[in-house]
Parts: structure tokens; sequence; C-alpha cells
């Protein structure tokens, strides 16, 4: 969690040294790199967060094996066009998982940081609000969405021109990487609307109807127009929706809109109308969100507007001055002694001087409270923050010494290889039959840190047998035949047995044993062995199936934690 709170950090520890004190081009350009900069790295590098990130990582591998041909492969696609060509240029960039994360990571957050840097008027503030309204965590999940959001966020320059073709031309591009950007295009044309009372009753009221149906009108789009999705009927996506405390921000936002727009804003600010319709539109949306989270991805291309149209408005009511109640020099008392809520505020905001600093920190610390909220209720699947060189940093030494049982049983590969990074243990691996080819560059770096040498990615049929402490490589080797060696480890205290038998060895086997007594699963794949070396106990033992990219685990939890190692 605590790399989330170095970004919050960051974004407000250099907003005055480089946005406010004595702004220029450069120093935001300057900041903007730096925030991005981080987020873009956490975004390359995270492994296991994002409630898609499984799936998507098992599309993209397939995709790499597949034995189709080019045109074979986008006749039988399962996405858009624009991410199956993305998929396709990091299959030949290498073919790793990673790979697509720069590309995505890169092509998600240059475009707004472009924008933020090119038309924002508050840089500090944009930044603020990508974080902290969730967008950038959306990035995380939601990636195609993300990716078609950030390319109708290009079109705020042509919205300013009022060039409606290009930024449909923009939504149409978008929706290249996902459908789901298209809604854009009708908004954005009834945001072409005047704004005013009549049309929002109008619109509200239309509304209506559709919310009390909505479960039949979706289950209809879903089955007679979109049939694509029709797996998400009958899902908790589509029957279950957001708490409504989710719609207090996107309420806020458009109260704040009404208040700029009809405050004089629309009078300074060509676009104001059409940005005031979005916080509009956008706020219907999520009350449609609160019944059906699945709609969650279609408020992105109109949401994201707010980190340009919320600094606009701020800069608005910076120039904003109340005209005083009574002449200069008159007491407070005489000013307020008709009891006017007008005269209080103008007093305790200095005639509008105060009124962008009260708001402005309204913003902070509403979308600070947001984002906490956020955070405990795990939004989108990216809380803990986890990357590809450890996925466990949530647990203490001392849960790793004592709890066993708790810790180690059904986790991940990544997950189960942080764990044993992390810990004071002795770590035996032998392969059974085939170990695959199948380990991703995640899988490497953590084996590596370890301290295994081999690349278990190219034994290619053969035997192997690995044995590391602290760091360090006790054992290593790699044969044709069946390996068998005899071993003293934690400190020469534990003698183990390890036997393995890959593909071209007569037999296929990969076992530890101590005395008798075998405790790996040995099943095909790596099977682990993992002692304490303080305790001398075994701590884990566990198969995983590494030839293919889902890496399907099994465990022997009796062993855990439980069986003293005999010196």
């Amino acid at each position: 969690m605590a790399v989330y709170y170095i970004l919050m950090a960051l974004i407000l520890g250099l907003a005055y040294p480089l946005c406010i004190r004595k702004p220029s081009q450069k120093k935001n350009t300057i900041y903007v790199c730096i925030v991005f900069g981080y987020m873009f790295l956490m975004s390359v590098f995270r492994y296991g967060i994002g409630n898609d990130f499984y799936n998507y990582r098992l599309f993209f591998y397939e995709l790499c094996s597949s034995s189709l041909s080019f045109p074979e492969r986008f006749a039988d696609r399962r996405f858009e066009i624009g991410y199956t060509v993305i998929m396709e240029i990091a299959r030949l960039l290498g073919g790793d998982y990673l790979i697509l994360n720069f590309i995505m990571a890169l092509l998600i957050l240059f475009p707004v940081a472009f924008v933020i840097v090119k038309y924002s008027k508050m840089p500090w503030l944009s930044c603020w609000l990508y974080l902290t309204v969730t967008f950038f965590y959306n990035s995380l999940n939601f990636t195609r969405q993300s990716l078609a959001a950030s390319i109708v966020l290009l079109s705020y320059y042509f919205i300013k021109e009022k060039k409606h073709w290009a930024v449909i031309l923009l939504a149409l591009a978008g929706s290249l990487f996902h459908m789901s950007v298209l809604i854009f295009i009708p908004v954005y044309l009834m945001s072409l609307i005047k704004p005013s009372a009549k049309l929002y009753a109008a619109v509200g009221a239309a509304a209506v109807p559709v919310f009390v149906f909505s479960d039949k009108l979706l289950r209809f789009l879903l089955t007679k127009v979109v049939s694509g999705y029709s797996e998400y009927l009958d899902t908790i996506f589509l029957n279950v929706g957001l708490s409504r405390a989710f719609l207090i921000v996107p309420f806020l936002f458009m109260v704040l809109g009404f208040a700029a727009y009809f405050s004089g804003w629309k009078d300074k600010c060509s676009e104001a109308g059409v940005f005031t319709n979005f916080l509009f539109y956008n706020f219907l949306i999520w009350l449609f969100i609160t019944k059906h989270f699945i709609l969650e991805r279609f408020t992105l291309p109109i949401y994201i507007f707010i980190i340009l149209s919320i600094p606009e408005m701020m800069c608005h009511f910076k120039e904003i001055r109340f005209k005083p109640a009574v002449q200069k020099g008159s007491h407070f008392k005489e000013q307020v002694k008709e009891g006017t809520i007008k005269s209080y505020l103008s007093f305790a905001l200095k005639n509008g001087k105060r009124l962008w600093t009260v708001l402005t920190g309204a913003v902070l610390l509403m979308t600070f409270s947001y984002n906490d909220m956020c955070i405990n209720e795990g939004v989108h699947g990216v809380f803990p923050y986890e990357s590809v060189f450890d996925a466990a940093s949530e647990y203490s030494s001392e849960q790793l010494r004592t709890d066993y049982r708790k810790i180690f049983p059904a986790k991940s590969f990544q997950k189960y290889l942080s764990l044993i990074n992390k810990g004071d243990y002795t770590t035996v691996i032998c392969v059974n039959g085939d170990a695959g080819s199948s380990l991703d560059l995640s899988a490497k770096l953590l084996l590596r840190k370890l301290g295994f040498k081999t690349d278990l990615n190219k034994l290619d049929g053969q035997s192997y047998i690995g044995v590391v402490s602290g760091g360090k490589v006790v054992f290593e080797k790699t044969s044709d035949d069946v390996i068998e060696e005899k071993l003293a480890i934690c400190d020469n205290s534990v003698f183990i047995t390890a036997v393995s038998g890959g593909l071209r060895a007569e037999k296929q086997i990969g076992q530890v044993y101590v005395g008798d007594d075998g405790f790996t699963p040995n099943l095909n794949g790596l099977n682990f062995a993992v002692f304490d070396n303080e305790l001398k106990m075994i701590a884990a033992a566990q198969t995983y199936d590494t030839t293919g990219y889902d890496y399907i685990g099994t465990d022997t939890t009796a062993f855990y934690g439980e069986l003293l190692i005999e010196e």
C-alpha cells in the first residue's frame, strides 16, 4: 500500500516548488514527468493485481503459443482489433507479459500526461484527481477501457475548437481498443445543448423509467444487440451494483459544475457548457452503476475530463468577487445585522478572495476521503500493490516463521516464490517430467533472486535438482538421467535425499525425502520443498505445473510447520 501513498506524497509535495511557486511550462513539464514516470513504473512492473490480470495474461500467452497464422489469429481474435495488434507487437518483441504491460502503460499514461502539460491550468490538481478519483487504479485493471478513455481525452483541443467531426473520429479510434467508449459520442452530441434547468429536468425524468426497468433493458441488449457480452448475464457484474457511497463524489462534482457555469464560467470558457453537461451525464451513469457494477467502464471516457474541467473551475472561482454589503469602513455587526447567509459568506470569504482556496481545499479533502474509501473497499483488485519483484509484502517475518499453514497453501506461483524470498529458508527444486518453457519474466526474476542460476525454461526434458539458501546456490545439477543426491542443509544439521527424473530419464520423479518420508507432491513440473533454517522444520511443499502459463499448483499442507526434522 505504501507505493500509492508515496505517489500521493509526490503529487502534493512537489506541487508548491514546481507548479505553484513561480510557475512555468518547463517546471510543469518536469512535475508531470516525475509523477507520471512513477505511475508508469508502477504500471509496468505490477503483477497479479487487477481483477482481470490473470485473464489478460492467459489470453496473451495463448496468442503467443498459438500455431495459427497471423491472418488466422486475427480471424479468431477475442478482442477488438486495436488491442489484438498491440498483443501481436508484444509477441514480436519477446512474448513476455511484461512487454505488453510496458506498451499498454505507455499508451494509457502518455496521452494523459501530454494533455495535462498542454492544457491544464493547475497540473498538480489534475494529477491529484487522476489518482484519487481512481483513473490510475482503473488503468491497472480496465486496461483496454483506460486506453480508449486516454484517446478520447486527446479530443479536448477539438472540443475547445468545436471541431465535432474530430471529436467523433477520436472516439471511434478509441473503440478499436474497447467498444464501451462509443457511449461518448451520443453523450458528447447531447452535451452540445446549452445547460438549463429544463434540459436537466427532462433528461432526469426520461432516466427514471430506464432506471426502473434497467434489468430487462440490459438483458435485451446483451442477448439481442451485443451478444458478445452475453456471458455477463446472471453474474454479479450485471446484477449487483456499487455502494451508493460512490455517488457522493460524482454528485458533488456535478454541483460544483453547476455553480461554476451559472456564476459566469460560461462567459469565460467556450466549452464550459459541454463539461458541465459531462458532469451531469456522468452522475446519471454512476446512478446506474449503483445498480449494475458492469456499467462502471462506460463512465470512464466522460468522467476523465474532470482532470481538466475542475482546475478550470477553480481558476474561475479565483476571480470571483462579492459586492460589499455596505460601504467600506462599516463594522461587521452592521454588515450582517440582517443575518443574511450572503453577508456572512462575504465576510468569511473576504468578498470572494478566499473562495477558490476553500473550494480547492474541499476538493482535496473530498477526493482524499474517496481515495481512502476505495483503498478500504479494494476497488478493482489493485490493493495491496504487488510487483514482479515481490508479491508477499503484506507478511511480516514473524508471520512467515509461525503461520505456514495459513500463508502458503493455494498461493499463486509468483506469490509462493515471493514468500520463499522473504523467509530464512533453504529451498529445494526437483523437476518431475517436464519443466516446460512457460516461466515468465517475473518467475525467472524471483528464482534468480532466490539464488538459482539455471534457466529452467531451457531444460528441454532434462532432470534437474537445485538447492539454495540465503540467496546462494548450495547445489545445482542437470542430467539426461535420473538424478539422486544426498545433501546436508540448514547448516549441515538436516539431511535430505533429492531425486529428479525429467522427460528424458527412464523414470519421471520429483521428490525430496527425509529418511523414508517423501514431502513433495511428486507431480509433473517443479516440485518444491522449503525448510525453515532456524526451526529445522518443513515450511512448505508444493508442485507447480510450469508447462502452461496458469501454473496450476498442488500442495501438501499436512506437513506445513508441524513435522520436526530430526538432526
